[in-house]
């Protein structure tokens, strides 16, 4: 953030705060106004709305972690230690930012330009290097068959839906906070795991 004004660092580190103690729903512009020990219409002034600052924030935690899963999927590794590094980096940022999948999911779903003002100011992960390496492995018969997208999708999936439907799914295998806490971070190991023997194709048959 070191090209932002003081003030925009200052802002997206409490919205930053405040959305990850209250929720997207819950946080209050005034609030976060308050903290930067500002008046609500200068922080409007930048900011013109909750939305806006979310965006911003969202794109903010974004950068720092893209540059991460880019140099994952670039690496000249192992196909499945490149699976693991990346689910153990993306369940860790999920986990340590829970409140952007769902208020994510929240503005997409109630604002139809929130998604094309927002892709337009995404940098995503250029994946051609890892799809390219899944399909070396898959014609050398160690991956089974698998669209390489569909399974950037799974990994993804399997990442985030945790957080997503939070309510949902403690409630549904009857976990407490605690224990569902202590599952979503498992999931920083237990996803790539699940995607590598979904995958994998034993060593018998490849020899």
């Amino acid at each position: 953030m070191e090209n932002f004004p003081l003030d925009h660092n200052l802002i997206l580190e409490t919205a930053i705060d405040h959305f990850q103690k209250n929720g997207y729903k819950a946080t209050k512009m005034s609030a976060i106004a308050r903290d930067c020990k500002m008046k609500k219409k200068d922080l409007l002034a930048l900011h013109k709305s909750k939305a806006e600052l979310f965006k911003d924030v969202f794109l903010e935690l974004y950068g720092r972690i893209a540059p991460q899963l880019q140099d994952i999927m670039d690496a000249n590794m192992p196909v499945f230690d490149k699976i693991r590094h990346f689910t153990n980096e993306y369940v860790r940022f999920v986990n340590d930012y829970r409140f952007l999948p769902m208020g994510l999911m929240q503005k997409l779903n109630s604002r139809t330009d929130f998604a094309r003002e927002f892709i337009v100011n995404l940098r995503m992960p250029d994946p051609t290097i890892f799809y390219k390496q899944i399909e070396r492995e898959i014609e050398k018969g160690r991956i089974h068959p698998i669209n390489p997208k569909q399974l950037m999708i799974n990994i993804f999936a399997l990442s985030v839906f945790p957080n997503v439907a939070s309510p949902l799914m403690k409630d549904f295998i009857n976990a407490g906070n605690d224990e569902f806490e202590r599952i979503k971070q498992e999931g920083r190991t237990q996803v790539a795991n699940f995607v590598i023997n979904s995958i994998r194709v034993p060593t018998e048959a490849v020899a």
